[in-house]
């Protein structure tokens, strides 16, 4: 785990496929008539072989889409033996690399070899989608001109009438969680209504959507945790909106390839994230009430318990990032056309609480906070 905020490192990548990366700005047209090319980044570490193959394998069964799959090797602890069953496979391009710096790391390696001119279709290796997913994503995204992404309805493997997410939200606080999370799907969200942006682990994008030009490639400082709120708040910043499709159906085994890093590191990684997403993005009345409660809330924790280094080091790191969050936040745009109205992005979160419990990977028997609160 990195001690600070750092700037990104340089990739170590060995290529087993030809396919070559993008040379040039991606299109943004979506095309209506035409079958729509997608590339499918899948970044895998630690997940078994079977898991694997059960999402990397959905993916090509897809109808309606041409799918190309990038599957990223993200320096496995199993050396690369989950991902080398596809090492021949003509529609699959192995992309190895020789450390894991992250998933937002992982993901910039694999978007480097999408085809160019290509949607793009974000995947965790522990999800897989119902065959036509992809086709509805493109169908509403080429439907919504002023949408960038969209994101599916993500659906808990283990409970698959329960959700997963419809996106993302994030709280005035700084607490982001998957939205409707842990409840029943029951309409809860209108099909191709705009949602605060979408999870990372399901969602199709525009071709030109991670280009420096347009919302940009995922900020690998993350490592893992809010590279994707930051992506969205971004993307809020330039007047690009995220849609849902929910018919659109995925089915995901919620944190089946973080769970290696146990608890304590995972609760660690997420409040030093959410303190710098916050310098990063929002406003400075947002940062000043975020970093005051959260030193009241961690305050309170040393004290209590449990996790006390843990909390201590998230705060230290924090602290250490904060130099590289503000300068990157002076890359941002600026002009009276791209501000932000925080308070309108804080209102996808109202009346939503995760029913999802951190410990036991399973939805509680009540709506309650156990993800991200104390």
């Amino acid at each position: 785990m990195a001690l600070a905020f750092d700037a990104p490192g340089r990739h170590h990548v060995v290529t087993e496929a030809t396919t070559e990366a993008t040379t040039e700005p991606a299109v943004t047209a979506v095309a209506v008539t035409a079958v729509p090319a997608v590339t499918a980044v899948v970044v895998v570490h630690g997940s078994p072989e079977s898991t694997v193959r059960a999402s990397v394998q959905s993916l090509l069964d897809s109808v309606g889409v041409d799918v190309q799959v990038v599957l990223v090797d993200n320096a496995s602890p199993d050396g690369g033996a989950a991902c080398a069953p596809w090492r021949d496979t003509d529609r699959v391009t192995l992309v190895c690399s020789e450390r894991n710096d992250g998933f937002a790391a992982g993901a910039n390696q694999g978007l480097a070899h999408r085809r160019p001119g290509d949607l793009i279709w974000l995947l965790n290796d522990d999800a897989t989608v119902a065959p036509d997913c992809i086709a509805i994503c493109a169908a509403a995204l080429a439907a919504a001109r002023d949408a960038v992404v969209v994101a599916p309805r993500v659906m808990l493997a283990n409970e698959p009438d329960r959700i997963d997410s419809i996106g993302v939200v994030l709280r005035p606080n700084g607490e982001a969680f998957n939205a409707y999370i842990g409840q029943r799907w029951s309409d809860q969200v209108a099909d191709r209504a705009r949602i605060f942006g979408p999870c990372f682990s399901a969602a199709l994008f525009r071709p030109d959507a991670f280009e420096p030009t347009s919302v940009g490639p995922i900020d690998e400082r993350y490592r893992l945790y809010y590279e994707d709120i930051d992506w969205d708040l971004r993307a809020a910043r330039l007047g690009m909106h995220a849609i849902a499709a929910t018919t659109a159906v995925v089915w995901h085994q919620h944190a089946g390839s973080t769970r290696l890093l146990g608890e304590p590191a995972r609760y660690e990684l997420v409040q030093r994230n959410l303190l710098l997403c916050a310098t990063k993005n929002l406003s400075a009345r947002s940062i000043a009430r975020i970093w005051a409660s959260r030193l009241i809330v961690q305050a309170k924790g040393v004290i209590k318990g449990p996790m006390r280094l843990e909390r201590l080091r998230s705060l230290g790191r924090a602290a250490l990032g904060v130099p590289s969050a503000l300068i990157a936040r002076r890359g941002l745009p600026r002009s009276a056309a791209t501000a932000v109205d925080e308070s309108s992005l804080f209102a996808f979160a109202e009346g939503l609480s995760p029913n999802f419990s951190a410990d036991t990977y399973a939805t509680l028997d009540a709506t309650v906070d156990a993800t991200v609160s104390d």
